[in-house]
């Protein structure tokens, strides 16, 4: 992803097929960003060769979520006494 304006939208975007039995929602916007982030659950990377002979991706999602804005780390050193 890339957001440089000058850039054609093939060029600066990646679609995500998401596989949810509902339908995900976005979540709202980010003041001074330019794009709105997510979180994508489950994510599968497939690598293929086109019709055209050229190497594309596959890339699918259980979910999107909106970002966690947890910042504690899950690999906390504290020992508790």
């Amino acid at each position: 992803m890339d957001a440089d304006p000058s850039l054609k939208a093939a060029q600066k975007t990646v679609a995500v097929k998401i596989l949810s039995p509902t339908q995900p929602v976005a979540p709202a916007p980010v003041a001074g960003l330019p794009y709105t982030p997510v979180e994508f659950e489950g994510l599968t990377v497939t690598p293929y060769v086109n019709g055209s002979g050229r190497l594309a991706y596959s890339i699918k999602a259980r979910q999107m979520l909106a970002p966690r804005t947890n910042t504690k780390s899950n690999n906390s050193t504290e020992v508790a006494a």
